[in-house]
């Protein structure tokens, strides 16, 4: 297989093949290592109208990744142990050139057609049937919306419609960044990929904003400080709703209004905390770590009480994800994903602790 699939020539990494360089088998086997990362595939161009087919062309932008693919009709699943086998916590944005999907993101269900935008949080899960389609994707490191956004956790399944100004302005600026990708240089992409985060920021913001207009643009401002804080003390025992609020020089009732809206302090800090967690079970330095650390590293309480936690928050157990974790390793610890894609991801956003 691997003497099927080209490199492109380029000053940037690049990635890709053509089903019309393969025979179906190939193409598939192809396609499965390509999305990997991303989603588990089935029920291939299950209409029957045409066979299966998948064109794929990538290249690694710096800080993240780029690429247009083309595929048949099927199915694109990510499960918790999906979540957990990629060991990936990244935020993709897709434009829908032709075709679309519908299914669920998380529990938002979800349409996109063409000329959409819709935008994936890999850290949650999705089930979607999609027609033949063509698409352009964008991985994006969750860190770099995180200092951007404030509802980074809410952009799963939103759609930008074509009918909008936001979709076509994107898509257009998609497109220019794959037409240059192939002549631009390393150092050229990093400038170009802060600007662009900054624009997909801002298109982003506006569509959060329109859904909850009642916050104010200075109860964001401080809700984004305060949650930057919060980032960088999960691993201390120390940090409370009362520890926040001192901090911050708020009263306890105004901390608690300022995140009435996202659930609440305790909670946010609780699912902030798990979120951290499954990451350090999925990643591929800890094989060898007890899950009661990773309870104690991320404050957890004990045992029993983490499985509680984590299994409400993600319907699988610890050990679960430790488990679907391994699948997704290769028995050599120091050996590479077999896919460029897999490294990529893995290399664009290295694993955060809690130091």
């Amino acid at each position: 297989m691997k003497s099927d699939i080209q490199t492109v020539s380029s000053p940037l990494p690049s990635y890709g093949f053509s089903a019309a360089q393969m025979d179906t088998e190939t193409n598939i086997a192809a396609w499965r290592e390509a999305t990997s990362t991303f989603f588990d595939v089935d029920e291939f161009a299950a209409d029957g109208a045409t066979p299966f087919y998948a064109d794929v062309l990538s290249y690694a932008l710096g800080s993240v990744l780029l690429g247009s693919a083309r595929a048949s009709g099927q199915r694109f699943r990510r499960s918790a142990e999906t979540i957990a086998r990629s060991g990936v916590d990244h935020i993709i944005l897709q434009l829908y050139v032709t075709g679309g999907y519908q299914g669920v993101a998380g529990d938002r269900p979800i349409r996109v057609e063409a000329g959409d935008l819709c935008v994936l949080d890999l850290a949650q899960t999705l089930e979607t049937r999609a027609s033949a389609f063509k698409n352009v994707t964008m991985v994006v490191p969750r860190p770099m919306f995180d200092a951007r956004l404030l509802q980074v956790d809410d952009l799963h399944g939103l759609v930008l419609p074509r009918g909008g100004a936001m979709a076509p302005l994107l898509a257009r600026h998609f497109g220019a960044l794959l037409d240059c990708a192939p002549r631009m240089s390393f150092d050229e992409c990093q400038a170009v990929i802060d600007g662009t985060i900054s624009l997909i920021s801002a298109c982003l913001r506006g569509e959060l904003e329109r859904r909850d207009v009642d916050r104010s643009t200075t109860a964001d401002a401080s809700l984004l400080r305060i949650r930057r804080y919060i980032e960088q003390q999960l691993s201390s025992a120390e940090l409370s709703a009362d520890a926040v609020a001192l901090h911050f020089g708020l009263s306890r009732a105004s901390l608690y209004r300022l995140f009435a809206p996202i659930g609440g302090i305790a909670d946010y800090i609780r699912s902030r905390r798990l979120h951290r967690a499954f990451f350090d079970l999925a990643a591929a330095g800890s094989r060898n770590v007890r899950i009661s650390e990773v309870a104690r590293r991320w404050q957890l309480g004990t045992d029993a009480h983490f499985t509680r936690l984590f299994k409400a928050a993600y319907g699988i157990t610890p050990s679960a994800a430790r488990e679907s974790a391994m699948l997704g390793l290769p028995l050599d610890s120091d050996a590479e994903p077999a896919s460029p894609l897999s490294r990529w991801m893995r290399g664009i956003a290295a694993p955060r602790t809690g130091e």
